[in-house]
């Protein structure tokens, strides 16, 4: 075999990136190369304490390899693509991107901690392991409750801490739970949405450093899957525009199928959060300020998730219903409930749960459902620990899971308004339903504030709307965007019902 094909393989001696050194020497060995594997210690890998912002200087995962690189030691560096400072020490390139693996995150909770709760399956007040500040600040953003520990150590190391019980859940790269494909026995493994959770710039893709000057330059350029190298230069530009690595807390996600780059960006005001179609995009939406005052038409939310985005971005959020929520006196209770009460209660938006609030504040036995996370958090602090179910869809959607998934021995009632729209009607299931007219939904007393942007978020405070049309208009989703429709108002109907897909289609009103 030519010499110019053998390969001193240069790796850190973590079994992620021995697993990444070997599946790199079986591309080459695929490509008709051979090698041979040097295991180096690195910064971060000796340093295994500190949470990684308390530590001095910059490429803790990556010095001592590029070192050992420019001396001739080795004439390739496997590193995981993130670990990669955006600018190429002199001599040094980035020859090759393979194949990507799972740009996401993933959240490993212990089984006995693991709960439906608002945005993630934790309990109030959950103890989170992660030295990552984009995943803290984002964990935060999505929870404030939770408690955030420092958490060190290769993964297997990890996971050992969360199965001894000193975390309630970590977070890892799915990628590299995916490559070990290690033993997670008591561990329940739950896939973050990087449409919610934005993971790090290059995460789950591998970068082959070489010398610039090395003629076995071309043997390698060919390992290089180019929608992995396009998505990376796009994810990595805006971090290194930035002049930001492993301590910034920014987060970056290329849709290959929507042609969007996603970012995140904690600053000193609060999180940033946009959508953008090029990294140059991306980097003006996240450096201005949007200052436009934006009208919700929903109760207000204590500490949401779009008044903190809202926040971030210099935004005024206003919140305030165009209907009002009346109780029904003392609603009559089903008799076939019997003595013990429902199995569940389905509470289908916020305003069900502001009417029943006090009936439920009296039978703590039933568990609760909810469509989406958005009627999860706006549930009183004391009733997220009994839901045990959050949709992830559309609202019929969410309520057809839900209602399929019962028996025939177990009672739903149904808490809702005279002018509901009562999916459970159009739904087959076994399980015992009992709709439970509960409140009358009536126009509201209060104007509508000025604003820039108006958001509706039923098709009855479309219907209550008194003003004239709004200039930009947002619809929660499609029956709200039929109400509009009905009335001819040009408005967008946002992606998802959740705060993700509000704020996106709110971002859509702010001028580049």
């Amino acid at each position: 075999m030519p010499e110019s094909s053998h390969f001193r393989i240069g790796t850190r001696g973590s079994d992620l990136a021995l697993w990444q050194a070997h599946h790199v020497r079986d591309l080459i060995a695929a490509a008709g190369g051979s090698s041979e594997i040097i295991v180096l210690s690195t910064q971060g890998d000796r340093e295994q304490v500190q949470a990684f912002e308390k530590l001095e200087g910059k490429g803790f995962f990556t010095k001592e390899i590029e070192e050992a690189l420019l001396d001739g030691r080795i004439d390739v560096a496997v590193h995981s693509h993130k670990d990669l400072e955006t600018r190429q020490p002199p001599g040094l390139a980035i020859v090759a991107v393979p194949q990507r693996a799972s740009q996401r995150d993933a959240l490993l909770i212990r089984e006995d901690r693991a709960t439906a709760g608002p945005w993630l399956p934790l309990p109030p007040g959950a103890v989170v392991g992660t030295s990552s500040v984009r995943r803290r600040d984002q964990l935060l953003l999505l929870r404030p409750d939770l408690n955030i520990e420092a958490l060190r150590g290769n993964v297997p190391t990890r996971v050992q801490r969360l199965q001894s019980g000193r975390y309630d859940a970590i977070v890892l790269a799915e990628a590299g739970l995916d490559r070990l494909a290690l033993g997670l026995e008591g561990v329940m493994r739950h896939s973050l949405d990087p449409r919610v959770f934005v993971p790090a710039p290059a995460q789950g893709a591998l970068a082959l450093q070489m010398r610039e000057d090395d003629p076995k330059v071309t043997f390698l350029s060919h390992l290089t899957d180019p929608a992995a190298r396009d998505g990376v230069h796009s994810e990595r530009s805006v971090l290194r525009a930035l002049e930001g690595g492993c301590q910034l807390p920014f987060g970056a996600h290329w849709d290959e199928v929507k042609s969007t780059l996603r970012c995140f960006l904690q600053t000193t005001s609060g999180p940033r959060r946009i959508t953008a179609p090029t990294s140059n995009d991306a980097l003006l939406a996240l450096r201005q300020n949007a200052p436009l005052t934006v009208h919700i038409t929903r109760a207000k939310k204590a500490d949401s998730v779009l008044q903190r985005l809202a926040q971030g971005h210099g935004m005024t959020l206003v919140e305030s219903s165009m209907i009002d929520i009346e109780p029904i006196p003392d609603p009559p209770i089903s008799a076939d409930w019997g003595t013990e009460g429902p199995d569940w209660v389905w509470i289908g938006s916020p305003g069900a749960g502001y009417a029943v609030l006090e009936w439920l504040q009296a039978h703590p036995s039933a568990r609760i459902a909810v469509p989406g996370h958005g009627t999860a958090s706006s549930l009183a602090t004391n009733l997220v620990a009994r839901i045990g179910y959050v949709g992830q869809g559309e609202p019929q959607d969410a309520w057809n899971a839900f209602a399929h998934a019962r028996t025939s021995a177990e009672h739903v009632a149904i808490p809702h308004g005279t002018l509901s729209m009562k999916r459970w009607e159009e739904t087959r299931t076994e399980a015992q339903l009992h709709p439970w007219e509960h409140y009358h939904t009536v126009p509201g007393t209060v104007p509508a504030p000025a604003s820039d942007v108006v958001c509706f978020t039923s098709p009855s405070n479309v219907q209550a709307w008194t003003g004239p049309a709004p200039t930009c208009a947002v619809a929660i989703g499609p029956s709200t965007s039929a109400a509009l429709n009905a009335l001819g108002w040009q408005h967008i109907t946002a992606e998802s019902s959740d705060a993700f897909g509000i704020w996106e289609a709110i971002l859509r009103f702010v001028d580049p």
